[in-house]
């Protein structure tokens, strides 16, 4: 299964505070009809992923304050939980699929920050390394196929499904669909 990855964090570095984490599957071979996708989203507390190692740069968080109301809604989320149990959710969602493939966008990032901040806790990532996947790598194989943003900007959800959607519009161009 394919599972697109979106994160927002407070810091751009590897070993980032997550404050939110989304997911969206998607299908690479065409087979999965979009309205059988699965999606999930938690909201994390910025101060205990701070307090579990997450790094916190000034720069980030002088970014956030620049973005949209509804972007910034995860950084005060009601419903937040601590990214331990952000983590054993993602993992639990992770569960449900025989050898998931994480895309994250890039190759350096979602993937990377994710993995680190389960490997800070002492837990174990919910799928194998050769299964992680580079989303910007694969928007450049088809830069033609135009990105739809239908959900808000910087909402991890929002950003997982909009790329899972393009994902999907890529594989099919790059089969000739």
């Amino acid at each position: 299964m394919d599972i697109m990855l979106d994160l927002e964090t407070l810091s751009s570095a590897p070993d980032a505070a997550i404050v939110a984490i989304g997911a969206r599957t998607f299908s690479s071979d065409g087979l999965m009809p979009q309205d059988e996708s699965q999606e999930f989203y938690v909201a994390v507390s910025p101060q205990s992923a701070q307090d579990a190692g997450g790094a916190v740069s000034a720069s980030t968080v002088q970014w956030w304050a620049m973005q949209s109301e509804e972007a910034r809604a995860a950084l005060n989320d009601a419903r937040a939980v601590p990214v331990a149990e952000a983590l054993a959710a993602f993992a639990g969602f992770c569960a449900r699929f025989d050898r998931p493939r994480i895309w994250g966008n890039g190759a350096g990032f979602d993937n990377v920050v994710l993995r680190s901040a389960y490997e800070r806790l002492g837990y174990k990532a919910p799928w194998k390394f050769p299964d992680d996947r580079c989303y910007r790598t694969l928007k450049n194989l088809r830069p033609d196929v135009p990105f739809v943003r239908r959900g808000v900007a910087h909402h991890a959800l929002a950003d997982a499904a909009d790329q899972a959607r393009h994902a999907e519009a890529i594989f099919g161009a790059l089969r000739g669909v």
